[in-house]
């Protein structure tokens, strides 16, 4: 990718300390006068470079602030170069909005193929393609599954309209699968060594495997384009008869509402796990509601928070009741104030820049990268209200209750992956939705 110059670098100061407490702490959350000794100065660049790893700094101590800011610059690096525009020398949100790099990444379904077939050569995937969105929920299998391991379900707008997701993967990713015959059942059963995509690295400046998970509303009734990534779209429904779906194919206008990043790098083989939101989504537990919501209506008092809809699930069916997501855990208050120094940078490319409407939810990683597996994740527990809609933990007598193995955990999630053949995959569920080789007629 390109290199750009840095537009603004200042330091960073960090001088509060906080015990390693924050590790057992699911909200994270601090005081005022903490958040504002734990974040001085601003640090924040806007380039079109992605970062290979995160850069810990020796004086870098304390996990709630200084640590944790430092995997938060790393995410939000990762958000601008992702959605720098592919095809241009233009800055990110120069015209408002913007064709972007990661959606000219190989999508799942063009790796994983029906029949089991060889995919595509990387360089077949061309900016500005037709987008197509088939999926309906955070797995591809959610309407087809008869029970639902990951807890998860279609999320529903307040137009009634299904959320679509979609998933990418960068070259690094696509290259480890395609060379070792990863993208059929048969090529997973006789890949025997370790699963294991290549990381990324600073000190050798090479990337590591990235994967993305977008989640898109239909633009509609008291949505403001303005405030969102748009793009056209091919919605898809394939037909299900024995659930009476039929084969629906519409072309509609989509709006980013979520953006999931997984980066593997050398020094955190558990991934890093950056987690981004569009600011109208919905609005926190225990906070002030107001304004209009992409997924919460504040007039609905009798409608169950982050429930899942009631089955048969059918995205053809008309005049269902939209889901009321509330966001359990808070976003952290260092979080926030480094989104608001990078939202000022937006603005100050353009004012309108569409970005400005996009906030990091926060970061996930492994405290201790060398336990294997899980590695000590922090903060233990982190949700995307888009795709961790149903998994966030639950409230009881008011108060949020988080349950490990319940409540939604990136890490502790994805460690549970496995092939199709029930090796561990590396934290990546993708290769499960390979298909078998089907055999040549004669």
């Amino acid at each position: 990718m390109r290199k750009t110059n840095v537009i603004i670098l200042g330091a960073v100061i960090m001088a509060f300390f906080v015990s390693f407490y924050a590790c057992h702490n699911p909200t994270g959350q601090t005081s005022p006068k903490e958040a504002a000794d734990s974040l001085k100065t601003s640090e924040t660049a806007l380039r079109d470079s992605l970062p290979y790893n995160v850069s810990i700094a020796k004086t870098d101590t304390v996990l709630d602030t200084q640590i944790r800011r430092e995997f938060d610059k790393f995410s939000w690096q990762s958000f601008i170069a992702l959605n720098w525009p592919a095809d241009s020398t233009e800055k990110i949100g120069e015209h408002g909005d913007n064709n972007t790099v990661w959606e000219t990444w190989k999508e799942n379904y063009q790796v994983f193929l029906p029949d089991g077939s060889k995919p595509e050569p990387w360089d077949t995937a061309k900016q500005g393609r037709q987008k197509l969105l088939v999926q309906v929920g955070k797995t591809p299998t959610v309407l087809t599954d008869v029970t639902q391991p990951f807890l998860t379900g279609p999320l529903i707008d307040q137009n009634g309209q299904y959320t679509r997701f979609q998933i990418v993967m960068n070259k690094e990713m696509f290259d480890y699968i395609d060379t070792n015959t990863l993208y059929n059942y048969q090529g997973q059963l006789n890949f025997k060594k370790t699963i294991d995509f290549p990381g990324g690295d600073n000190p050798t400046k090479t990337y590591g495997a990235i994967m993305v998970k977008a989640s898109w509303k239909i633009m509609g009734k008291g949505d403001d384009p303005a405030r969102f990534h748009t793009a056209k779209a091919t919605i898809h429904v394939p037909a299900i008869p024995d659930r009476h779906i039929k084969d629906t194919t519409f072309q509609a206008v989509v709006g980013l509402v979520g953006l999931h990043i997984g980066t593997k790098s050398k020094t955190n083989p558990q991934w890093i796990w950056s987690t981004f939101e569009q600011v109208d989504n919905c609005p926190t537990f225990g906070e002030p509601d107001n304004g209009h919501y992409n997924f919460y209506d504040k007039s609905a008092t009798g409608r169950k928070i982050n429930n899942k809809p009631d089955e048969p699930w059918d995205p053809n069916r008309p005049g269902q009741t939209p889901s009321q997501i509330v966001r359990l855990t808070p976003v952290f208050s260092g979080t926030r104030a480094l989104t608001d120094s990078i939202h000022k940078l937006f603005t100050a490319v353009n004012p309108k820049s569409v970005w400005q409407y996009y906030e990091l939810v926060g970061t996930q990683w492994p405290v201790h990268a060398n336990q294997l597996p899980a590695g000590d994740p922090f903060p233990v527990f982190m949700a995307n209200a888009t795709l961790e809609s149903y998994i966030q933990g639950t409230v009881k007598a008011g108060k949020v209750v988080y349950t490990q193995g319940v409540t939604s955990s990136c890490i502790g999630c994805h460690n549970g992956a496995t092939t199709l053949g029930g090796r561990t995959s590396d934290f990546t569920y993708l290769l499960r939705t390979a298909a078998a080789v089907k055999p040549t007629k004669k």
